[in-house]
């Protein structure tokens, strides 16, 4: 699953929580970018992390899969900002609580090839237990590339 090219909007705790299982697992993505208003995240993350790019919304919503990893209070806003630059084949995951997949596919003007994934904090250790839910849209092999893409997370029922 290294093959993928992952863009993040947001790169706070749970961004993080996500690179470093993937590089636990040496299972890093070939290709990831990261966009973040907080230079100081982004800072950290790169040091964490060297091989990450950093870029606008736009540039990391133009990936084949993209994590919505900000926070709900300003959900709607970002989404907004990236709808016009999402691939229509790419994966959109949110991993912000309180937004269902019909909520923002309402927001992203019709885009309904959308994940839900609540990653929790022993994912870091590969230990996680995230819940992950398929918008009706994803395909059989949408969801096998999904979940292989997380598994280092830890358990994803």
């Amino acid at each position: 699953m290294t093959s993928k090219i992952i863009g993040f909007i947001g790169g706070g705790r749970v961004t993080r929580i996500l690179l470093e299982s993937w590089q636990r697992a040496s299972q890093l993505p070939n290709r990831i970018v990261v966009c973040d208003p907080n230079v100081d995240a982004l800072a950290k993350l790169k040091a964490r992390i060297p091989g990450i790019e950093t870029g606008s919304a736009s540039t990391a919503a133009n990936q084949e899969v993209v994590f919505l990893a900000v926070h709900p209070p300003v959900m709607a806003d970002v989404v907004a900002q990236i709808t016009d630059a999402l691939p229509p084949d790419a994966l959109v995951v949110s991993l912000a609580p309180k937004f269902t997949i019909s909520k923002l596919t309402e927001l992203l003007g019709g885009f309904d090839r959308i994940v839900r994934f609540i990653p929790n904090a022993p994912s870091i250790i590969n230990a996680g237990f995230n819940p992950l839910s398929f918008g009706a849209s994803l395909t059989d092999n949408d969801k096998m590339v999904l979940t292989a893409l997380l598994a280092p997370t830890g358990d994803c029922p």
